[in-house]
């Protein structure tokens, strides 16, 4: 996880006391729900999947509900609408994890509503009184939430983000400037969340973690990561790799371009940039097993240049370019 340390402490914790037992044995609440806050695409359900890969083995086993698609009226029939369209969510993840499942080592179930604000604030209401009473309900099936990590996520605005002091609610270190600073954090924090999703769901929310815009620093290095993941591939497959600074710079100029969207934007700049081209003299047998790809890009050319090299086996057994 790269600049999310604030979330995988948070997530540290929640499984700390799960697997510590450390709440009441006669609640029947959630092991704990949690809401990430923050921009779009700024990480939220990425985490939620890594602590599905963590727990469960396999992120598939993560149960989501798409709060978009949940009826935003009233009426009857449209909250009949609402109430199938969860049914049907609920079960498809089900199948894969059931809720509490009973003869596992991890007895643990993980239940992600992604953007919750979207939700009918019925639904939000109805919710909050399933978490209470530590069972949800959907056309006459019961579903147990006492073995369960519910993961709220709330898409902010920047300007909504840049505005919050602080960016986690519940827990505190023991730093004596941090306990005095928790008051007001907690004002400003509680006060725009409250808002966004009501205090009736808020007020069931054990922490609330803020996500910020991955930084440049940040994209660097999950840029490094794919090149990194890249170079491993290649070799499996008995081809070398070579990437220069000039072509790295490049890929991270294309990967600023879209603030709003950094990480779909560093897939995509990857992707169509490197991964289609190399994809290209693979399948054209340009590039086979025993060969070398060296990357470059010569300004103000808007693509990058790829060079086959046939290597030679460098002193150590490693691929030098001739």
């Amino acid at each position: 996880m790269v600049g999310r340390e604030y979330a995988v402490a948070a997530l540290a914790r929640a499984v700390t006391l799960a697997l510590a037992d450390g709440r009441n044995s006669n609640s029947n609440n959630p092991l704990a729900t949690l809401l990430f806050a923050g921009p779009t695409n700024s990480g939220k359900m990425h985490v939620a999947k890594a602590l599905a890969r963590v727990l469960l083995g396999d992120d598939r086993k993560l149960i989501y509900v798409n709060c978009q698609i949940l009826s935003k009226h009233s009426n009857s029939q449209s909250n009949l609408y609402a109430e199938s369209s969860l049914h049907e969510q609920l079960m498809a993840g089900s199948m894969l994890s059931q809720i509490t499942p009973p003869f596992t080592p991890f007895p643990f179930s993980i239940l992600a509503f992604e953007k919750i604000e979207k939700a009918p604030p019925v639904f939000r209401d109805y919710l909050a009184a399933a978490i209470d009473r530590g069972v949800l309900y959907s056309l006459g099936c019961m579903f147990s939430l006492r073995n369960t990590f519910i993961i709220l996520t709330s898409d902010l605005s920047k300007k909504q983000t840049d505005q919050l002091v602080g960016r986690t609610i519940g827990f505190f270190s023991d730093d004596e400037s941090d306990a005095q600073e928790a008051p007001r954090e907690h004002l400003v924090l509680m006060e725009e969340i409250d808002n966004l999703l009501g205090a009736t769901l808020v007020n069931r929310i054990d922490e609330i973690v803020i996500f910020e815009r991955l930084n440049e620093q940040n994209v660097i290095t999950l840029l490094e990561r794919k090149l990194s993941e890249i170079a491993r591939k290649l070799a499996s497959s008995g081809i070398g790799f070579r990437i220069e600074e000039g072509a790295k710079s490049f890929l991270l100029r294309q990967c600023l371009n879209d603030p709003t969207h950094r990480a779909r934007q560093i897939k995509r700049a990857v992707r169509n940039h490197l991964v289609f081209p190399l994809s290209d003299l693979m399948l054209s047998g340009r590039l086979t097993s025993g060969m070398a790809a060296l990357v470059k890009h010569e300004p103000p050319r808007n693509f990058l240049d790829f060079r086959v090299m046939i290597p030679r086996l460098a002193p150590g057994g490693h691929f030098a370019m001739r």
